[in-house]
């Protein structure tokens, strides 16, 4: 079992806020659902040049299992996080630093801002305005910002959009030998998920109650995608690997981890975590987001029951 990533792996990171609280109590697991979150914002492509339409859509777990048709507010953050801000966008963003895109749907269908790398890239227009910094794997992002009303009040969740914006620091071959090898970020694909009880199969919908479960989900090989990176200490494009993390939710019982993966150097389509079930007959839902190291992002639920 693969748990740990390397840290300086950077994922596209849902940062999960609310009217109420954005943190749960304490002693409670980030992976155990205990009213309405957005767990995950999916972009198709996940990657996009500016002015090019993606789809967006939203994985919402709620106690009593998936929300099928949430009713959203989106909007583009157009303000980006000072240097002392941490989190996925700026705390601009819950306000005026926003544009407004669609009301009251479940997913949408938008264009990247055309100013996108200028405000979240390297692309700048004024020499009094600092370029952005990649992230490791060389890429920049927009932060999209989804509001929800839930019985618990406003639920707001922040995704991000990786942009493919210009190397604007590289010499013209590297730059030319960039675009010729570069290839935009596709979303992973989640296969099935399996569970086995001491060793042995078990089906999802008869789990003995109490049980310790190893759950498995894995991915096609090719959803670990290459790609490569401008190296500013050598000057040169270095190849990588994509990581994969998966994260864990689960609206009873008890997992080991509540995430775990694959680095950009283990070569295994597949990653487990170990499940206490709860003593009691019931129903349990699980969600699982796959997330790879250039913010591609899959998710699916599942039902549990245990007798």
């Amino acid at each position: 079992m693969s748990r740990v990533l390397n840290s300086v792996a950077l994922f596209a990171a849902l940062a999960v806020a609310s009217s109420l609280s954005c943190r749960p109590d304490l002693g409670d697991r980030e992976s155990l659902v205990t009213g309405t979150q957005i767990l995950a914002i999916q972009g198709e492509p996940p990657e996009v040049k500016p002015g090019v339409v993606a789809r967006y859509s939203l994985l919402v777990a709620t106690p009593d299992g998936p929300s099928v048709t949430p009713a959203a507010s989106w909007a583009f953050c157009s303000t980006p996080k000072l240097l002392t801000e941490n989190g996925a966008a700026s705390a601009a963003c819950l306000g005026d630093g926003a544009r407004p895109v669609a009301d009251g749907l479940a997913a949408i269908e938008a264009a990247m801002p055309e100013d996108a790398c200028a405000i979240f890239g390297p692309e700048v227009t004024s020499a009094e305005l600092r370029p952005r910094d990649p992230d490791v794997t060389g890429g920049y992002y927009q932060p999209l910002r989804v509001t929800l009303g839930a019985p618990e009040g406003n639920v707001t969740a922040f995704g991000l959009e990786r942009i493919s914006c210009a190397l604007t620091n590289a010499s013209a071959d590297v730059t030319t030998d960039f675009a010729a090898r570069y290839t935009p970020n596709e979303n992973p694909v989640l296969d099935r998920l399996t569970a086995t009880v001491a060793g042995a199969p078990a089906a999802l919908d008869a789990i003995p109650r109490g049980a310790k479960v190893t759950l498995r989900v894995s991915w096609p090989e090719a959803s670990a995608e290459r790609y490569v990176v401008y190296d500013l200490a050598s000057r040169s494009l270095v190849s990588h690997r994509e990581s994969m993390r998966v994260s864990w939710f689960t609206t009873a019982g008890v997992f080991e981890s509540d995430r775990t993966g694959r680095t950009e150097d283990e070569l295994d389509a597949f990653t487990e975590n170990e499940w206490t079930a709860p003593v009691e007959p019931r129903t349990v839902h699980l969600y699982v987001v796959l997330r790879d190291a250039r913010g591609g992002v899959a998710f699916a639920t599942h039902t549990i029951v245990t007798r």
